[in-house]
């Protein structure tokens, strides 16, 4: 018996339900710690704590570096009481009902809480190495390649750049010196080993593409090309090839970390979305010319993070 008891509060304990709701009700016991009993939007009395006064001032601290004089907190507390006699007023006549952004902003407090409840358990190891074997392909060290490259400046060759730059080419295979060929730039001559995305930011993705489909690395007199970028014709040499590989965990620890806890917060997320649907009966009228699309929503919605207002 007590061991059932136990196990169902150790079950409990790892719901992301009860997290929300636990920090909810401390939530809800600091503020009345620090600001008193809440009056409520009907009231007619308006109290600022001294508690409030506090946050008042620590919040101008953390803003200008220093205190503030008794000027300065006797505008922010009327500030203060300006803003709550218009959020009342606001609620008295009804404007939070219908309002976009209002509707927003409480959707994200709700999904902020569910996540952080979710983001306060701490990895082992053991899940770390589960959650890079459950995604290899996200952490794999990809193949990387050294590269050296001539350039046939479009901008000073114009249409002659492509004949040019294959006549460069002949040159480089025959023996010559790569530095007495082509056009100066502010593009690296050689490019140390580096990933095919690392390549493309220089150069572009044509050329990052065609420079790793090259088959291999091999003598000095293996340039190929041209290939073209936004600069002009290039004729490339590959000098190394370091393959991709799997990663051992204590290499990307931090970064498998945070995906970890990233990922146990968007789930988290999605239950809690999941099962508060459930508790309603969802229609949808759709208008035209949208009629024949579901009546009701997916009652397991993949959620997205909530769009920032003004986007």
């Amino acid at each position: 018996m007590t061991s059932g008891v136990v196990g169902f509060f150790k079950r409990a304990a790892r719901e992301p339900l009860v997290h929300f709701l636990a920090i909810g009700a401390a939530l809800f016991v600091i503020n009345g710690v620090i600001n008193g009993p809440d009056e409520g939007p009907e009231s007619d009395t308006i109290v600022i704590t001294e508690g409030r006064v506090r946050q008042i001032a620590e919040s101008f601290v953390l803003l200008s570096g220093r205190l503030p004089t008794r000027e300065e907190l006797q505008s922010l507390v009327d500030d203060f009481v300006s803003e709550e006699v218009g959020y009342r007023e606001a609620i008295a006549m009804g404007l939070d009902a219908d309002d976009t952004i209002v509707r927003r902003r409480m959707r994200q407090k709700v999904e902020f809480l569910i996540e952080d409840g979710a983001a306060s358990e701490t990895p082992s190891d053991a899940e770390l190495r589960a959650w890079v074997d459950a995604n290899p392909d996200r952490y794999r060290m990809p193949e990387r390649r050294a590269l050296r490259q001539v350039l046939l400046s479009d901008d000073k060759r114009g249409p002659a750049a492509r004949a040019d730059a294959e006549a460069a080419l002949a040159a480089l295979r025959s023996g010559a010196d790569p530095a007495r060929q082509g056009d100066a730039s502010m593009l690296p001559a050689a490019v140390p080993l580096t990933s095919q995305e690392g390549v493309s930011a220089l150069f572009g993705p044509d050329f990052a593409a065609a420079a790793f489909a090259h088959a291999t690395a091999s003598s000095d007199k293996d340039w190929f090309g041209p290939i073209a970028s936004p600069y002009g014709q290039h004729v490339v040499l590959v000098m190394d090839i370091e393959q991709g590989r799997a990663v051992e965990l204590d290499e990307v620890v931090d970064r498998v970390r945070a995906d970890w806890i990233e990922s146990k917060r968007n789930d988290a997320r999605d239950a809690f979305h999941a099962r508060m649907r459930e508790r309603y009966n969802i229609a949808i009228e759709w208008p035209e010319p949208w009629k024949g699309l579901p009546q009701t929503p997916d009652p397991n919605p993949k959620t997205r993070p909530t769009p920032e207002v003004g986007e």
